[in-house]
């Protein structure tokens, strides 16, 4: 069985959402509130219109299947599973070597352009950062991935560690940055009229 991905398909919200459907058949809103809201939001964040929007396409490109399930307490849910299509392309997609993703930052333009700012306003921007970075390292440092019961769910808490320890290290490097940045302003001169 062949299956083409998109083109430029080095990351999408398509295998993100695929990877959660082989934990078990999910509604777009549990998606979002148990994985994209906690366990993924610090390296592929999504919002709830983009989620339904994918799980519409996976639908139609036979990579899942969606029921309607009673629910009691509201309206029905769409309950959507991965299919054995899905679960070929989520296992070619794994298995591709990824580009290194183009960084778009809005405070690296700020700092580029820094000159254009008295000292004060440079660092008041650098040292708002800095208190950010600083709640994100509080946030995933206190952050606990519980044990799984089998030996699948053991093995994806062990590389759910790993994306967990890749937030922890970047938080901890953001925030020695920005105290570099920061001392590295305040030991400039003023310049005229700043």
């Amino acid at each position: 069985m062949t299956c083409l991905l998109p083109k430029g398909a080095f990351m999408s919200l398509r295998y993100a959402i695929l990877g959660l459907l082989t934990f078990e058949p999910m509604s777009g809103y549990t998606l979002k509130t148990r994985y994209f809201d906690r366990s993924i939001a610090h390296f592929w964040p999504a919002d709830q219109a983009q989620i339904y929007r994918t799980l519409q396409a996976v639908e139609r490109d036979g990579q899942a299947t969606c029921d309607m399930v009673e629910n009691d307490s509201g309206p029905d849910s769409r309950v959507y599973s991965i299919t054995e299509a899905g679960h070929h392309a989520l296992q070619e997609w794994l298995t591709q070597v990824q580009k290194v993703p183009v960084q778009r930052d809005g405070v690296l333009v700020q700092l580029y352009f820094g000159r254009l700012l008295s000292q004060e306003q440079m660092l008041t921007v650098l040292e708002a950062q800095r208190s950010e970075h600083l709640r994100l390292k509080s946030y995933f440092d206190d952050l606990d991935i519980p044990e799984g019961e089998t030996e699948e769910m053991r093995r994806q808490v062990a590389f759910g560690k790993l994306t967990l320890d890749y937030a922890r290290r970047r938080e901890c490097m953001l925030v020695e940055w920005l105290e570099a940045c920061i001392a590295e302003v305040k030991a400039m001169e003023p310049s005229d009229g700043t």
